[in-house]
């Protein structure tokens, strides 16, 4: 499962294909309200700290949207392996230039850390160096996962990343000649999202997978699923011990 990876996983992967697809998949779950049970769960929640602190931003839009949305949070980074080229945005929200490779972050408990439709990209066994590695540093943390297996997702991802991009590619801003470019005439774009969209459901897991993986950990964290409308979400919450 691990040899398996996403193109935008790798540094020889255009920039611009890499910004186009995280562009594309932000537009999506923040036009279709795919995190909504998540913000309405965090607004119950009155530990957060001030400091949101995103991991594997891509774009950066779920994360935006969702620090929008909860009055808790008072500043926002946003931070990638692989940064986009897209960062305008202004204070209190902060995208930090430099690569942040979540693996080797230094977790600081004065943020609480969120993780959107990532945790998929890593192996089983970075999954739980991560999350162990959160504890240790007593840190907290929200990963969200949007993706489970299964055939009926095989195919509801393949006519998102196809259709989807067809249909919604003119609407995406900032606007660029060169994603239409991309996307109808030549469609790279089109492939790229659509192979990393199959490839994204193949190493995705199911709440029960995910809790088998973490069964042994010693301080495991708490697996809940969230949905509202037609959309379900695997949630990791990780508290202070």
């Amino acid at each position: 499962m691990a040899a398996l990876k996403e193109l935008e996983d790798y540094r020889w992967f255009p920039p611009i294909l890499r910004q186009y697809q995280t562009d594309y998949i932000g537009y999506m779950v923040n036009r279709f309200a795919v995190y909504a049970s998540f913000i309405d769960h965090l607004q119950s929640d009155d530990s957060l700290k001030n400091s949101m602190f995103d991991l594997c931003s891509g774009s950066g839009r779920p994360a935006v949207d969702i620090f929008d949305r909860i009055s808790q949070f008072k500043s926002l980074h946003l931070s990638d392996k692989f940064p986009s080229t897209h960062t305008n945005f202004s204070s209190p929200i902060v995208y930090v230039k430099e690569s942040v490779d979540a693996l080797k972050l230094r977790f600081d408990s004065s943020h609480t850390y969120t993780m959107f439709n990532a945790f998929h990209h890593f192996s089983d066994f970075e999954q739980q160096e991560l999350i162990s590695k959160i504890r240790l540093q007593n840190a907290e943390a929200y990963i969200v996962e949007i993706l489970t297996p299964g055939i009926l997702v095989y195919i509801k991802i393949f006519f998102t990343c196809t259709l989807g991009t067809l249909l919604f590619t003119p609407f995406i801003k900032p606007f660029s000649w060169r994603r239409i470019l991309f996307t109808y005439p030549i469609p790279i774009n089109l492939f790229s999202i659509t192979f990393d969209g199959l490839v994204s459901v193949y190493k995705s897991k199911s709440l029960k997978q995910y809790q088998t993986l973490f069964l042994n950990t010693i301080h495991p964290p708490e697996i809940i699923r969230l949905k509202k409308g037609l959309f379900s979400l695997i949630v990791f919450k990780i508290k202070h011990l």
